[in-house]
């Protein structure tokens, strides 16, 4: 099962971003890498399908759709449009990508896609519990069938074979419908049981980024933010460098946000053995960190 667009967003400022109407209406596409894709490089993943019952979204998701032989089209869990060809042979397929968002960027926008494929999810559970209350009352209707040919079956040396055949042919459509709806039931059962499950694996990462997102946050204005994770610039670890300057206390007291996880200094400090902050000793701190990269 393949998912379809939810929304025709073009102007999100998140991964995709449509900038075509600041280009003189030519088609222009800008992405923008979430910091940890692409294996912590901070550049474009591969665009990836994925599908209702995912319990996480791929970084680069892609809803495709072909209306025809010509006119297809495809878009992020946004709807935002990054390449099409319409029925008159036109077609736009260009992207730019342009600098990655830093991790809090990035787990921000993470959550408006989250929270549009949690849409998604709900909108399939209020389908599947729609056909598990219509389940019963077709096993009834069928099964009050079944009973009106049984009771209906001629008996006797008399009984006209065509009206055995009709009875029968009645009570083994009304059996094979009960069948079929029982193992819809079984089938729509699982899906819900498969569906709840991932619908609540996204919700508790939505719930991690958010309070990720707050702490980031407080520790940004608090001074106490050394953000190396957008891997995309010529000098990454410039901050990391940078706060040597300020002393082995200091650095200690702070933490580091790599691409993928944010992680205290002092843990790392203590991991390496280190007590202060000789030459050798800060390339062991940027070593350990590349690293975990």
């Amino acid at each position: 099962m393949r998912i379809n667009a939810i929304n025709n967003n073009l102007g999100f400022k998140g991964l995709f971003t449509n900038k075509s109407a600041q280009n003189n209406g030519n088609w222009l596409m800008e992405y923008s890498p979430y910091s940890w894709e692409a294996n912590n490089t901070s550049k474009m993943a591969n665009k990836q399908k994925f599908d209702i019952f995912d319990a996480k979204l791929p970084d680069n998701e892609e809803i495709y759709k072909k209306y025809s032989y010509l006119a297809e089209n495809s878009t992020d869990i946004l709807g935002t449009e990054s390449y099409y060809v319409r029925d008159d042979g036109s077609m736009r397929r260009t992207i730019t990508e342009v600098p990655a968002m830093n991790r809090e960027e990035s787990l921000k926008v993470q959550n408006k896609k989250l929270e549009a494929f949690l849409g998604m999810k709900n909108k399939k559970f209020l389908e599947l519990k729609n056909n598990l209350c219509g389940t019963l009352d077709n096993i009834t209707a069928a099964e009050s069938k079944f009973d009106s040919y049984a009771a209906a079956m001629p008996t006797g040396v008399f009984a006209s074979s065509s009206d055995r055949k009709y009875a029968a042919h009645g009570m083994y459509d009304e059996f094979d419908k009960v069948q079929k709806t029982a193992k819809g039931l079984y089938h729509d059962y699982n899906s819900y049981i498969y569906l709840k499950e991932s619908a609540d694996a996204v919700l508790a990462q939505k719930e991690r980024n958010a309070k990720e997102i707050n702490i980031l946050n407080e520790l940004r204005q608090s001074g106490k933010l050394i953000d190396i994770s957008r891997r995309d610039l010529r000098e990454a670890n410039k901050p990391l460098v940078e706060s040597f300057q300020q002393g082995f206390n200091a650095l200690k007291a702070k933490f580091v946000c790599l691409p993928h996880k944010l992680m205290s200094m002092s843990e790392i400090i203590q991991s390496l053995g280190i007590h202060n902050l000789t030459a050798e000793n800060r390339q062991m701190i940027v070593n350990c960190i590349n690293r975990l990269i």
